[in-house]
């Protein structure tokens, strides 16, 4: 008899989680007035080469990767908002004391799908890639060696400004051209020790955007097949057509890194005060999704991209403490790569990212494979990656191996 009870509680909960909004609840609040809520919970068990405290073991980390609360809706005919929290690697690494912080706060205000304006906090419009949310990953995470913005420049990919949005020829092109904060008052001059250099009158060295101009950001993307008109572009469709589409896009700061340092006298008082220089961003990409066959089981997906960086020059040390004016690291150029091909509920998928950097032995390559379930689209799934990647002078630097599992519950 318990036997049976248990079969007949454990059917009631399978028919309730099958009776639950993809991805959020609803609540109409009167005319053209409504609000959702969702939550998003990604827990994840990490096994990293040299990850443990002795930097020679396996780390054998269980965390919350993101906790999010997530609010949208209509307020009025054309008016709608976005917000959710944001609370990542809760418990990696032991680490218990992270931040609750805001990540997305924007409104939107359409005057038709041609023409519409974000204004708030919001993910920059560089690349498709970079304006994905989490829920909607293929692979299990962003591929952050390739999204380098300028330091202070941006929170989780985000920055505050306004943004122009619209979808024209018959919603094929779509733009996204946007003014934001960007680098300001960041110091761009540390001694050896790491600490921030400064004059005798105690004055910083260096700092980025001292005339506080704004970060231009815009992307311009074409479909080829399909229409994509959701704010946060999607990993995988699970639709029913196919979808292509090429875009490129830019980010320019005025004044925000490092050309030359300031040159101190032996009594700390300026010899040469320091210039500043422009940086620039350019990417290119390419989006496919094809689903195919009975019922549309089967489906390819591929993500491809391009990257270019100038992040002008920074300044290291030699082995005696000498100062030196190298390329930025994240000044250089590389590319990525996603591949996953769906079948039913589970699908492979590999990726690649490298990263050929200006500055001597600070390459990046990436290569991960990875077995996604998709028990229920974005919503519910569980996600397994094996990863390697070298850093530094890739000829001679070492594989550093991980291995990955996340649960995903988005609802």
């Amino acid at each position: 008899m318990k036997g049976t009870r248990w079969i007949r509680a454990a059917a009631v909960v399978a028919v309730l989680l099958a009776s639950m909004p993809a991805y959020a609840w609803r609540f109409d609040l009167g005319e053209n007035t409504n609000l959702n809520v969702a939550a998003l919970i990604q827990f994840q068990a990490q096994f990293q080469q040299n990850g443990a405290p002795d930097k020679t073991a396996y780390s054998k980390d269980f965390y919350l990767r993101r906790v999010r609360l997530l609010l949208w809706g209509d307020v009025w005919k054309g008016i709608s908002f976005f917000v959710d929290t944001e609370q990542p690697n809760f418990g990696k690494g032991g680490n218990w004391d992270v931040a609750l912080y805001m990540s997305d706060a924007f409104m939107t205000f359409k005057v038709a799908d041609q023409f519409m304006v974000d204004v708030g906090m919001m993910l920059l419009p560089f690349a498709r890639h970079g304006y994905q949310s989490a829920p909607g990953l293929n692979g299990l995470e962003f591929h952050l060696g390739l999204l380098r913005y300028v330091d202070g420049s941006n929170k989780s990919l985000r920055d505050a400004g306004v943004q122009l949005r619209g979808y024209v020829f018959d919603r094929k092109l779509q733009y996204r051209l946007g003014v934001f904060n960007g680098a300001q008052g960041c110091n761009l001059q540390k001694d050896s020790s790491g600490a921030v250099e400064k004059d005798v009158a105690g004055k910083t060295a260096l700092m980025s955007n001292p005339e506080d101009w704004p970060r231009f950001a815009g992307h311009l993307r074409y479909n080829i097949l399909g229409t994509e008109t959701e704010f946060f572009a999607k990993g995988i469709t699970f639709g029913s057509s196919p979808t292509l589409s090429i875009g490129t896009g830019f980010d320019y700061q005025v004044a925000a890194v490092l050309r030359t340092p300031t040159v101190f006298n032996g009594d700390r008082t300026v010899k040469t005060r320091g210039t500043m220089t422009d940086s620039i961003g350019v990417s290119a990409d390419v989006f496919l999704d094809v689903p195919f066959g009975r019922d549309k089981q089967h489906e390819i997906v591929f993500m491809g991209a391009f990257f270019y960086y100038d992040h002008g020059n920074e300044l290291v040390y030699d082995a005696a403490k000498n100062p030196v004016v190298v390329p930025s690291r994240n000044s250089g150029a590389g590319f990525l790569a996603e591949l996953g091909y769906r079948y039913t509920f589970i699908e492979p998928v590999l990726t690649v990212d490298w990263f050929d950097s200006r500055q001597a032995a600070q390459d990046l390559l990436v290569v991960k494979g990875g077995l996604n379930f998709w028990i229920r689209n974005a919503a519910v799934n569980i996600k397994t990656e094996f990863g390697a990647e070298k850093r530094g002078d890739l000829a001679h630097a070492p594989w550093i191996k991980a291995f990955t599992t996340q649960a995903q519950l988005f609802f």
